[in-house]
């Protein structure tokens, strides 16, 4: 049955970005669905411009609410949406006339998620269909959400309402959504992940993870850390040891390791414990070999080393 879906997009301060974002859902080859902007507190001109997008297209809602943050604005669209199935956009990006079809099409019988593909910072000809992926188990997502085999981002997603249920995201500025995908997928009995790539992710300057380091980033290793502490499995200890270093590699290219030296310590002890059951098991991916091995002469040379390298991949692309 063709039921409908729901498109939840926060949005904050998108005045530059939110047209080209409503206008890619405007054009979607599925016909059975709606769009709820959730308007947090948005001092500029963004809710005068989704009010004309509103009134044009009758499947376009917007709720308007207080600065609350982009957790808060997706959980009141979850609240106000009709649709059995919801997926989620963010106001920066855009997504390809068969980004609802395709994963409509994934979905099948017992299916409480899917799981598809983005590109970056790409805003045309990025769609490609392909039928390559895998149905997994509740249990294998989670594992391959840990392993970052599926993106931590409620982006190119589609899941169930009853597989959400009454989850909803925790009110962090950072890993939000992999708290809630985690969340999921432990109630979750199919989730299906396939290549195709339908949606562009268009990365924000000042977004936590491109910015300079603040000790908000610090939220991000608690809610990894949480869910180690309910997994307590390699997968999730390694989950940590590569969050940890993530910031740690924030904190040394914003060169502030000493105004922030507490949280330095902590996230170079956690790289430090952790190491060595990195090195000797079997599970553990290239990257964090790499990563554990060159700790061993300190975490400044080993993100001097990680980031040249990706320099280099970038430069030959």
């Amino acid at each position: 049955m063709n039921k409908l879906i729901s498109v939840i997009i926060p949005v904050y301060n998108s005045e530059k970005t939110i047209g080209r974002c409503a206008d890619s859902l405007s054009f979607q080859s599925d016909e059975n669905f709606e769009v709820i902007f959730v308007n947090d507190g948005s001092p500029d001109k963004s809710g005068e411009i989704l009010e004309k997008y509103c009134a044009k297209d009758k499947r376009f809602k917007l709720i308007t609410t207080k600065n609350f943050g982009a957790a808060a604005a997706r959980n009141t669209g979850i609240e106000k949406s009709s649709g059995e199935y919801i997926c989620f956009v963010d106001s920066d990006d855009i997504v390809s006339p068969n980004y609802l079809s395709k994963m409509r099409e994934l979905l099948g019988d017992g299916v409480d998620a899917v799981c598809t593909k983005y590109a970056r910072n790409k805003e045309d000809n990025f769609e490609s269909i392909k039928e390559t992926g895998e149905t997994l188990s509740g249990k294998d997502a989670v594992d391959a959400l840990l392993s970052m085999k599926i993106d931590n981002g409620p982006v190119a997603k589609l899941f169930t309402r009853k597989a959400i249920g009454d989850v909803r995201m925790p009110d962090t500025p950072v890993a939000e959504d992999l708290y809630f995908n985690y969340e999921v997928f432990t109630k979750a009995k199919k989730v299906v992940t396939n290549d195709s790539i339908l949606y562009s992710y268009i990365e924000a300057k000042d977004s936590l993870s491109t910015k300079k380091f603040s000790a908000e980033r610090m939220k991000s290793l608690e809610i990894v850390q949480k869910i180690d502490e309910r997994e307590h499995s390699f997968l999730s200890m390694a989950r940590v040891f590569m969050e940890a270093y993530f910031i740690c590699e924030q904190i040394v290219t914003s060169k502030v390791t000493e105004e922030y030296s507490e949280e330095y310590k902590k996230v170079c002890s956690i790289l430090e414990k952790n190491r060595k059951e990195i090195l000797n098991n079997s599970s553990a991916t290239m990257r964090q070999r790499l990563i554990a091995a060159s700790l061993k002469f300190g975490p400044k040379f080993t993100v001097r080393m990680t980031t040249a390298k990706g320099a280099i991949r970038r430069k030959m692309k």
